[in-house]
């Protein structure tokens, strides 16, 4: 199979009202045969080790792993900038809305590398997020010597030398995968199960497990939309079919230059990260197995808020 990566965009960059800057564009990439770490002696479901082909060929009767393309990988996307620069700061804002898919993320195994059932591993890739949204901003204070107010005299010397900063992240969720962990009778060596789906799947939203929260928990999707599968068949539950919570952090930031002479300066910073103390929820659990099937147990990224002093000497 051959391997080619095929990247392309078109951007249209244009000078709006009030000294704004913006850009809309498509970039998109196709990734032709991308490489998998994939498992070349799995089995037909049903067939158990006697049915795995180096078994059968070599009686080499154990999972054998090449680094090999596995299918096609590909990203689309409408991204855009906006932004304005001035003499005391600068302000702007990014936005991305994409959808990525692939067959296996950063070579890592398919749940299901039975060459015949390929397919079934397609699917969002585990890196997708379908809205991305970014600003920034950067202020330095109008008071003190070469601003605009302030200019001279103690007033200046206490009002001047201040900037404020700060970022903000907004995310969609990200996709997973809902599996089933025991598979007794699948007898496919080498590969793993996923439940039936066997309705539509709805998200409810819920935070947490009753024993953490109490009567406020709740699922984050509707679990009686899946089913075991008992016999020697893969299943039918789809790949990253299903996404988790969205993503929202603020990181802001406070600082003080004293400028001793144009050469000797120093800078006090003070930021806080999760500065509105936000907490992001991971994905829930999806082994179909699990007791905590379909609820979320935990955080990820900075969960509460953190304080960060520095100081900064230049000459």
């Amino acid at each position: 199979m051959r391997k080619e990566i095929h990247s392309w965009n078109l951007l249209i960059e244009r000078q709006l009202p009030w000294h704004f800057i913006g850009q809309v564009g498509y970039v998109g990439t196709r990734a032709v045969g991308q490489m998998g770490f994939i498992n070349i002696n799995a089995a037909a479901p049903g067939a158990g080790d006697a049915g795995r082909p180096l078994f059968v060929a070599f009686g080499i009767n154990g999972n054998v792993n090449s680094i090999q393309p596995f299918g096609t990988a590909t990203y689309d996307s409408m991204q855009a900038t906006l932004n304005r620069r001035w003499k005391g700061g600068i302000l702007g804002a990014v936005y991305t809305w994409s959808k990525a898919i692939n067959y296996a993320d950063n070579d890592a195994n398919p749940r299901i590398p039975f060459l015949t059932e390929k397919q079934r591993n397609r699917g969002p890739a585990g890196y997708d997020r379908r809205h991305n949204f970014g600003a920034y901003a950067v202020y330095d204070l109008p008071f003190g010597k070469d601003q605009r107010w302030a200019k001279g005299g103690v007033l200046s010397k206490l009002a001047g030398g201040w900037q404020v900063n700060g970022t903000m992240g907004i995310t969609s969720g990200a996709p997973f995968y809902v599996v089933q962990g025991t598979a007794p009778n699948l007898l496919a060596s080498g590969s793993g199960q996923v439940p039936n789906q066997i309705g539509p799947v709805a998200i409810l939203g819920g935070i947490g497990t009753p024993a953490l929260r109490g009567a406020d928990a709740g699922k984050w999707f509707d679990t009686t939309a899946y089913a075991a599968e008992n016999g020697a068949r893969f299943g039918s539950a789809g790949r990253n079919n299903l996404y988790g919570p969205g993503f929202f952090n603020i990181d802001m930031g406070i600082y003080r230059t004293f400028a001793f002479s144009e050469r000797f300066k120093l800078q006090l910073r003070a930021e806080a990260l999760n500065a509105t103390n936000h907490p992001n929820f991971a994905n829930p659990q999806a082994n179909f197995n699990d007791t905590n099937f379909g609820y979320i147990t935990a955080t990820v990224g900075q969960a509460s808020r953190q304080w960060r002093f520095a100081a900064r000497f230049t000459f």
